[in-house]
């Protein structure tokens, strides 16, 4: 910043040379009688008749020149200086938001992905880090090099003829009134700006991960009309905010444009009765017409700093944000894997932790259950009865709202978040995959891999023969998400992930739906390993898929209804019997 006032100082300095130009071509011109500077302005006077020869008319024929080549030189290295400052702070200051922005997203709560979109997000994070660094660089830039050739202008001003200055200023006031005025409303378009933003990256977003949805549905129109509809409210914005800002400017250029004007008649007034030397008007108007660009820009700081505080509103709005709850102090090496759901209810709660709907029955209500270590039990049910609420429990994607859940007579709370996650492993029916190669996809998590360990994971997953027919083997990129493999594949891969991390507990989300019959043959066989001696947790959809379970738990409007075998629970004739014969009436 330093840089910057410098290379603004050297230029009031270089204008400021163009009095002892002119006087120096007309060295016989005298001036009338002029009373003598006091105070502040005298002392500014004799520091500038350090730089500025009194008698230009008499000065060695170097001197001008010599001091006008210094100050070019400095100005050159002051203002590569600046730029450089400010092109290295921009870029470390959006980095340094951003890197904190993901850490946090890494670990908010996943209350906040339930109700805010990925588009939202990835706009806070792309462009709302990218406007506050922006906003940064340029308002101190602005500030620093405009404030100073303004302040080095209007001294100028003064000591060649105070008069002309303060009539020079009679405005300020006005200007400052039409600032105000001007920098509310472009803050508040530069708010809407923002959201309008998100909620474009959001249509981008969906319409694109689901543009096979979009294409098979003919959603193309239906699409179309939204993004059209966000693209329009965007232009619209920038419209009335470029308005704004151009008003803004005008009416204060006008303002100035009038002093100009009047200055001028009253300058060559003063000039004529001998007040001003031929150098000295010269430098008066030079300085007075230079120093409308310092102000116009002084005028225009208020756009960028409203637009980067709106902005950092939604950039600090995310980093203030809570993490997960992670107030447990023990640590477990590895765990047996009994697990016991005492009492359990829950309600799904807002990013303020206030439930969502707190007339809405709970999704669990008061749910017990006795999991031993090594056991395989199936939870089922219709949809909503609470089945993945309850698994996504028990790592702690969410807490409970009442009762307890323990691990090995331990309430989950009292672990730590890292260690109580690094006893459990997850297969999902979406399968999540990583843009990297399929060996760091099965290590994922391990900050040091073993190939050995790697490649056993996908033989006892059957997915080593796959793996081999790639091009570049386990060392080969799976594309975004994995689109590059078949869903198979893709759930042979995550059984892998989950055999190499080799954790005591298996929550498993019906891992072969949409399979084709080859394909969930693999599979099984494969989860058939990987259950073995874990502690696992079925959420079935697929009843036909969990009937040599230990225990099947059938969970009814957020309530355990029945417990028992497959077998034992047909011969009750219950709800498991109804959603059982349902299903097999219609796969016959």
């Amino acid at each position: 910043m330093l840089a910057v006032g410098m290379a603004a100082a050297t230029d009031v300095l270089l204008i400021r040379q163009l009095q002892n130009v002119v006087d120096a071509l007309a060295p016989s011109h005298t001036l009338g009688p002029k009373a003598p500077a006091t105070g502040i302005l005298a002392f500014v006077q004799d520091t500038l008749s350090h730089l500025l020869p009194r008698d230009p008319g008499k000065a060695a024929l170097w001197t001008i020149p010599a001091v006008i080549f210094g100050l070019a030189v400095m100005r050159m290295v002051s203002s590569f200086a600046g730029e450089y400052g400010a092109a290295w702070l921009s870029s470390r200051v959006q980095a340094n938001l951003r890197e904190v922005m993901f850490a946090r997203i890494m670990r908010l709560p996943n209350g906040y992905f339930d109700q805010s979109s990925t588009g939202t997000t990835l706009s806070r994070v792309a462009f709302d880090a990218a406007q506050v660094a922006q906003a940064v660089i340029t308002v101190v830039n602005v500030a620093m090099r405009d404030s100073v050739a303004t302040v080095g202008y209007l001294v100028t001003l003064f000591t060649i003829d105070w008069q002309l200055a303060v009539f020079c200023l009679g405005l300020l006031p006005l200007v400052a009134a039409i600032v105000t005025f001007a920098g509310r409303r472009m803050r508040k378009l530069s708010k809407s700006a923002q959201a309008a933003m998100g909620d474009l990256t959001n249509v981008l977003d969906e319409s694109i991960s689901g543009q096979r949805v979009v294409k098979i549905f003919g959603g193309q129109k239906y699409e179309q009309n939204r993004f059209d509809g966000v693209v329009k409210l965007n232009r619209q914005l920038a419209v009335k905010h470029a308005a704004t800002s151009a008003l803004n400017s005008g009416i204060i250029m006008l303002l100035i444009g009038i002093t100009l004007s009047s200055v001028i008649y009253f300058a060559l007034l003063r000039a004529q009765a001998g007040a001003l030397s031929p150098g000295a008007f010269v430098a008066f108007m030079s300085s007075l017409m230079a120093m409308q660009s310092p102000i116009k820009n002084l005028t225009k700081i208020n756009e960028p700093m409203q637009r980067g505080l709106a902005a950092a509103e939604s950039v600090y709005g995310l980093i203030d944000l809570e993490s997960e709850a992670d107030q447990g102090k023990k640590i477990i090496a590895r765990a047996e894997g009994r697990l016991s759901v005492q009492d359990v209810s829950f309600h799904y709660r807002g990013i303020d932790g206030a439930t969502l709907d707190p007339d809405a029955r709970p999704a669990l209500d008061h749910v017990s259950l006795e999991i031993t270590a090594g056991e395989t039990v199936a939870l089922v049910g219709s949809s909503g009865s609470g089945k993945t609420t309850l698994a996504g429990l028990l790592p702690r994607f969410y807490d409970v709202s009442g009762g307890s859940i323990q691990l090995d007579g331990v309430d989950l709370r009292d672990y730590t978040m890292t260690s109580l996650r690094q006893q459990i492993a997850l297969v999902s029916q979406d399968v999540v995959l990583f843009n990297d190669t399929l060996a760091a996809n099965i290590a994922y998590g391990d900050p040091a891999p073993s190939m050995e360990r790697v490649i056993a994971a996908a033989r006892a997953a059957h997915a080593h023969e796959f793996i081999e027919r790639q091009p570049d083997g386990y060392h080969t990129p799976v594309g975004e998400n994995g689109l590059r493999l078949s869903g198979g594949q893709r759930q042979r891969l995550a059984i892998a992930r989950a055999l190499y991390k080799n954790a005591p507990i298996l929550i498993l989300d019906e891992a072969t739906s949409a399979l084709d019959t080859e394909s969930e043959r693999l599979v099984q066989a494969a989860l058939e390993v990987l259950m073995k001696g874990r502690t696992t947790v079925v959420i079935a959809h697929r009843l036909s898929t969990i009937e040599n379970a230990d225990r099947i738990v059938v969970l009814d409007r957020g309530r355990i209804a029945e417990a028992g075998t497959h077998d034992a629970l047909l011969a009750q004739n219950g709800i498991y019997a109804r959603l059982y014969q349902t299903q097999k009436s219609v796969q016959t």
